[in-house]
């Protein structure tokens, strides 16, 4: 049984009797912290939005024909540079790699919703709910033929190279972060994330020319082996980006999240 004053003894029977009403529950009077919610907390209640909402602003890149005015750019993109999608097919011996992702988004208009994003003071945890209203996520496909990684694994060439790009609707993805170890002036946390399927979802593939004859199955229909083939790739683009886009914004998002946390544990946050 913990004391609680007379301020404390209103604010939980406010509570109990409106629990329905109540968007968020603050511990603390202070204003250098962010509001501690217990639940989801109103659009731009607590500063945790806004970390976000600056972070993910920050991984955008304009497209501009015009170099002095890229901010009035209708288009804009987030480079997934230095990132590689690597599967072995199973309809044709072939081994796919997926290269120069880039994730289109509008330039001026918002390309996400932050559903919630809270602080916990039970546990210490801060959690994010984010939906992106329309991604189109392209990327350069290249095949190989197990023989030519065979013979040259550094320099292996395409037997074919190819365009997709991935339509998302209504996709989503929810961070929560724990504090694994608090030092004196440091928070060391450990985030996990989860994709959130979208309302609909649509592949384009251009130029991804079916296996050669050598390569097919004389057992199956030519048609059927080409329809396999198509569906693999597109489930291996499909799969592979869903996976690739979490582990990216949730390693993009870890210091605005570990920021709150702090913030919310009392330390000062400071930038620059």
């Amino acid at each position: 049984l913990y004391y609680m004053p007379g301020k404390a003894w209103f604010v939980f029977v406010l509570t109990m009797a409106l629990s329905g009403h109540i968007v968020c529950i603050s511990n603390t009077p202070s204003n250098d912290r962010d509001s501690q919610c217990i639940c989801e907390p109103s659009p731009g209640s607590n500063r945790c939005a806004t970390r976000i909402e600056n972070r993910m602003e920050s991984m955008k890149k304009f497209q501009s024909s015009d170099k002095r005015d890229p901010v009035n750019s209708n288009a804009a993109l987030v480079d997934l540079a230095g990132y590689a999608l690597h599967q072995q097919l199973k309809t044709a011996p072939y081994d796919m790699y997926v290269t120069n992702m880039k994730v289109h988004v509008p330039a001026r208009s918002n390309w996400f919703r932050i559903e919630r994003c809270y602080y916990d003071p039970y546990n210490a945890s801060v959690e994010t709910k984010i939906t992106f209203r329309d991604l189109k996520v392209s990327g350069i496909v290249k095949l190989y033929d197990e023989k030519a990684v065979l013979q040259d694994p550094l320099l292996p060439l395409p037997i074919e190279t190819c365009n997709m790009t991935l339509r998302l609707r209504q996709a989503g993805l929810g961070i929560t972060a724990h504090p694994l170890q608090v030092t004196r002036g440091s928070v060391e946390m450990k985030t996990s994330a989860e994709f959130i399927k979208p309302d609909f979802v649509s592949v384009y593939a251009y130029g991804c020319s079916p296996p050669s004859r050598e390569h097919r199955d004389i057992q199956k229909p030519e048609r059927r082996q080409v329809s396999d083939f198509t569906q693999e790739m597109e489930d291996v683009f499909v799969r592979g980006i869903q996976s690739l886009l979490t582990r990216y914004m949730e390693k993009q998002l870890q210091p605005a999240l570990k920021d709150t946390m702090m913030a919310n544990m009392g330390y000062t946050v400071s930038y620059g």
